[in-house]
């Protein structure tokens, strides 16, 4: 600081207010281009996926709207015990059940070692069509891109 302080008191007049301009004119392009710009642009985009997370919400809201006057889908009345037909759907989905177990008079355990995630989640979403309901599943995933599926099911009138 001295150095400088000493370089500086040795400049003439018209040479201070010539270097005292150009450090206050670098001091505002510093400002405007370090500072300001870049939290006009942090605020444009904030406001950007703020309006994108407002219209998401709309279309959910709405969609849920869509689904609560939907009218509800009749189940269909279970044709024999409920891990006769769970068993028989996970077949025809093509997996290869490892384990059902019959838990009570009204539901099943049955347990899918590996699938591919996407044909789970179809077979469990047409379940409701045999008369089924899911009380709880839990996916598993595995390296090779597949889940182990445990899923509980209980008769849909239950």
């Amino acid at each position: 600081m001295q150095r400088l302080s000493t370089w500086y008191n040795g400049l003439t007049q018209r040479e201070r207010v010539l270097v005292s301009i150009a450090g206050a004119l670098g001091a505002v392009v510093l400002l405007v281009y370090g500072v300001v710009l870049p939290l006009g642009q942090a605020l444009d985009a904030a406001a950007t996926r703020h309006r994108e997370a407002t219209e998401r919400a709309g279309r959910i809201v709405a969609g849920l709207e869509a689904l609560k006057r939907a009218p509800a889908p009749r189940s269909a009345s279970l044709a024999g015990p409920v891990e006769q037909v769970a068993g028989a759907s996970a077949q025809e989905a093509g997996f290869v059940v490892q384990s059902n177990q019959r838990r009570g008079s009204d539901m099943a355990v049955l347990v899918i070692p590996t699938a591919r995630p996407s044909a789970v989640l179809a077979w469990l979403d047409g379940l409701g069509e045999q008369g089924l309901a899911v009380e709880q599943v839990t996916l598993t995933p595995a390296p090779d891109g597949t889940v182990s599926v445990n899923v509980t099911l209980r008769r849909g009138g239950a």
